[in-house]
């Protein structure tokens, strides 16, 4: 019974640790975006976003699970301590930021630019990309720092 509840509470801890990690780089780099024009304005927005990243999350924790055949394996120390783990989070994490990027820069024209550095031949957002490799990384980090341990 512990050791469920120590699972939960590490999947909470990483979904809790990406949504506020998310919110707060969303109306980060919200100014590099064209239309911006304050924070207070663009909170909302910066709020739906974060929803989407969430979604990428999930893609990211079911994919990891699938992986390593096991869907609590941010509760399994051999598992999120294996190397696997650290390089495929940061690897899905960039290919769904940039198909996105992609898809709603240039094909959906959902926003446009005004001062993002871009990754050269591709052509999106740097930011945008940087966050969903950092964001998978720092919010495992941060549920296995906080969650309890049985």
């Amino acid at each position: 019974m512990r050791a469920q509840k120590n699972c939960r509470h590490s999947i909470l801890m990483f979904f809790g640790a990406s949504f506020t990690l998310h919110l707060f780089w969303e109306n980060f780099q919200a100014p590099l975006y064209q239309g911006f024009t304050s924070f207070r304005q663009h909170f909302w927005i910066c709020l739906k976003a974060t929803g989407g990243d969430l979604l990428f999350m999930l893609v990211i924790y079911t994919s990891l699970a699938l992986i390593h055949r096991d869907p609590l394996w941010i509760s399994n120390r051999p598992t999120y301590a294996h190397p696997a783990t650290w390089i495929i989070m940061p690897l899905i994490g960039a290919l769904l930021a940039i198909a996105f990027e992609l898809w709603a820069v240039y094909v959906a024209n959902r926003w446009q630019y005004a001062a993002m550095p871009l990754i050269p031949v591709v052509g999106v957002g740097l930011l945008p990309v940087l966050q969903m490799i950092i964001i998978p990384l720092a919010a495992v980090a941060i549920s296995l720092r906080l969650a309890p341990r049985g």
